[in-house]
């Protein structure tokens, strides 16, 4: 083999040796009971849930670029950015995988990735309430195993189909109803909701259903009787 190609031969083999890059795909979120989580790893969720990913490079050739990859087969979701970090709502259920790449003249020197799987949907709303200051179900609202509901609108009428209250958050933080009406208690009684919600996974719900109103009561079960 002539100088020339040796050198040219080595020269490749340097470049292909230099060209790296060190590269942390980190994922940030704050999940349901209000904790902020730091993910390197793999991990089940529920919708929405909102994600701030950073890459955290080392090392990095000043010619490579960041590459992002966000999809999910299922939901026929494909993202593709180039920025050194980026955030993404999670609203459909189902496996997403986020691919992190470093791209050094058209070719992929590094890659991470995490894939955050998204549950399946579900929604219930109790039948009765007694908000009478106790601490145990003063508010009507959906029940506590509900999750990955995206959309969300529910109504409170009364018997003479007066609408009284509505709300569009179905997580506890919201409380819901609290059995007043423009700023004062309604008498105990049955009340109705209509409830009209998407789930992450395409599920529609439309739940019609009798709210039974008992202050007098220190206990209500939250159940789903009809």
């Amino acid at each position: 083999m002539k100088i020339g190609q040796l050198l040219t031969l080595f020269a490749f083999c340097l470049m292909a040796t230099t060209a790296s890059a060190d590269i942390t795909l980190k994922a940030t979120y704050t999940d349901k009971t209000g904790v902020e989580v730091e993910a390197t790893d793999n991990f089940d969720a529920e919708a929405p849930l909102y994600v701030r990913f950073t890459s955290n490079p080392e090392n990095l050739d000043p010619s490579a670029s960041i590459e992002w990859q966000i999809s999910n087969s299922s939901a026929g979701i494909s993202v593709t950015r180039y920025e050194e970090d980026t955030d993404f709502t999670f609203t459909a259920a189902g496996k997403n995988i986020i691919t992190l790449n470093v791209v050094l003249d058209d070719e992929v020197i590094d890659t991470k990735s995490i894939t955050i799987t998204i549950s399946d949907s579900h929604l219930e709303m109790p039948n009765a309430f007694s908000p009478n200051g106790d601490g145990i179900n003063d508010y009507f609202q959906a029940k506590a195993n509900t999750k990955s509901i995206v959309e969300f609108h529910a109504y409170i009428f009364n018997r003479h189909g007066q609408k009284l209250y509505d709300w569009t958050d179905w997580s506890t933080e919201s409380r819901g109803w609290d059995g007043t009406h423009n700023g004062h208690p309604v008498k105990d009684g049955v009340y109705f909701v209509y409830v009209k919600a998407r789930g992450a996974d395409g599920m529609d719900y439309e739940i019609r259903r009798d709210v039974n109103l008992l202050r007098n009561f220190n206990n209500v079960e939250n159940n789903t009787n009809p």
